[in-house]
């Protein structure tokens, strides 16, 4: 679907490369969760990935040879045309004809509830329609692969829940996704698999379930250091544990031990501050791996 084999890119005049060595692989079916802070490389990738820039190094093949429909961080339809209006022009644009034409252009007005928003004026729609109008716009085009760049930005939550479900048929039905988002929990929701950005080089590249674990335990916090006694009790019982960014994770709880340990921390001269049965949250791994940068 897409290979990129240590592609760089290096804006004119700037010191650094935005992107630096960075290899991947994306598979039909995929969504990979694009992580980084600000200026990390993020949008870079997506440009390359989309067509709008070239890389500087490295190799990067597209194997169906289509290109990718695209959701832009910024909004790009035209704020003097109807919501139709843009929505036909666009799938002139795409070349869509006859009977595809409608159905994609049913499926996208369906997908992101603009039937009643399609005689308004672009530019007077609110923030959030706006939103979902750029949302329809890249969903149009039929391709193997759709990048997200800061889509929900602005959505409420109803037109969030309903655009999160459409990226998740989008991959249900094989179409491959990248996906960034500073929502977290979007990631967490459609990603099957992470990729973290530093700097313009690829830190992390791990499979969601991987990342976050399957087994539940208790998730602590404490205003210091993790109390000796209980860290005496966690490697005694040999219960794996791990520091977060903001507290710990003690994996791999069965009843008894769940008991025990709570039994030992109600015990303790300081109780922590928040103590919770789950699993990390990739905001709080993100937060680690990153220490702390947003």
């Amino acid at each position: 679907m897409i290979e990129l084999a240590g592609v760089g890119y290096r804006y004119p005049g700037a010191e650094q490369p935005a992107l630096h060595d960075v290899s991947l692989t994306l598979r039909a079916g995929e969504c990979l969760g694009l992580l980084g802070a600000n200026g990390a490389g993020k949008t870079t990738l997506l440009s390359l990935i989309s067509g709008l820039r070239q890389p500087g190094a490295g190799q990067l093949r597209v194997t169906d040879g289509q290109r990718p429909g695209m959701v832009p961080q910024q909004l790009a339809f035209y704020p003097e045309l109807k919501v139709r209006e843009n929505l036909e022009l666009f799938a002139d644009l795409h070349r869509l004809r006859g009977q595809t034409r409608r159905q994609r252009m049913d499926w996208v007005i369906a997908r992101t509830a603009l039937a009643e928003r399609l005689p308004r004026q672009a530019g007077s729609l609110s923030g959030g329609e706006q939103r979902r109008l750029n949302f329809a716009i890249g969903l149009l085009q039929p391709t193997a692969l759709y990048l997200f760049d800061e889509a929900t930005v602005g959505v409420d939550a109803h037109s969030r829940q309903l655009l999160l479900a459409t990226v998740e048929e989008l991959t249900s039905e094989g179409h491959a996704v990248i996906y960034t988002s500073h929502y977290l929990d979007e990631v967490e929701r459609v990603a099957n698999r992470i990729l973290l950005l530093e700097r313009g080089q690829v830190k992390l590249d791990l499979d969601t379930r991987a990342l976050l674990g399957e087994q539940h335990g208790l998730l602590l916090k404490w205003p210091g250091a993790l109390p000796e006694a209980l860290e005496r009790e966690l490697l005694a019982m040999q219960l794996p544990f791990k520091r977060l960014a903001d507290g710990w994770h003690i994996e791999a709880l069965q009843g008894a031990d769940l008991a025990r340990l709570c039994t030992l921390i109600a015990e303790l001269p300081q109780l922590p501050s928040l103590l919770r049965f789950g699993r990390p949250s990739l905001e709080q791994l993100y937060l680690h791996l990153s220490g702390g940068a947003l």
